[in-house]
């Protein structure tokens, strides 16, 4: 399945082409590295395909129903969010009920029927392996702690707690701009073998 199409893309900005010309085709499967020096306009045609900058001229064309996801090179956050609010963000209903389930077992004020109710709704969705993969991959990245907030965080934990995100959420196509920073060769190396080895989640 081609998941995108890029067409004769060109981007500059002022007077400086950092994209010009670029033509290619990215297909279910494909595992594509960039590779380029500082300023070469690397995270300008990841932001591209992305869809957040579009070209000057030329065109992107992707599948109607494929799903981009996109770890930028400094990612946004809330401050507020805990580690697995930020993890099982987005407005899928897998996604939707992880969050209320970790939520729940994790306050004292909540019902025992409420926590039955959501764990119905796990077993419905078939969520338990998604919740295991997601801690896996957190604990792997040196995240153990699911419940502290993102405030609360040093800035290569917050970088790692996205590339946690990245990973688990579902998606066609996976973009990663520099996520190898903060990792040390270990983990590197781990995070090459998760992607060889990743489909992709759909929810």
């Amino acid at each position: 399945m081609l998941l995108m199409t890029i067409e004769s893309v060109t981007k500059s900005y002022v007077e400086r082409k950092l994209v010009e010309e670029i033509s290619f085709g990215i297909n279910e499967g494909d595992r594509v590295g960039l590779i380029g020096t500082n300023g070469a306009g690397k995270s300008t045609l990841l932001k591209l395909l992305a869809g957040l900058e579009e070209s000057d001229s030329g065109r992107i064309i992707r599948a109607s129903d494929a799903v981009v996801s996109y770890l930028p090179k400094n990612p946004n956050f809330k401050d507020e969010n805990t580690v697995l609010d930020q993890v099982f963000g987005g407005h899928w209903e897998r996604m939707r009920v992880l969050r209320e389930y970790e939520r729940a077992i994790s306050a004292s004020d909540i019902k025992n029927d409420h926590i039955m109710m959501l764990t119905a709704e796990m077993d419905r969705l078939n969520c338990w392996e998604l919740e295991a993969d997601a801690k896996n991959i957190l604990t792997r990245l040196g995240i153990t702690d699911y419940n502290s907030r993102i405030r609360d965080l040093s800035g290569g934990q917050r970088k790692r707690v996205a590339l946690a995100t990245a990973l688990i959420q579902p998606s066609d196509l996976l973009i990663l701009d520099e996520p190898t920073n903060h990792l040390d060769n270990d983990t590197i190396e781990w995070l090459e073998r998760k992607l060889m080895e990743r489909k992709g989640y759909k929810c």
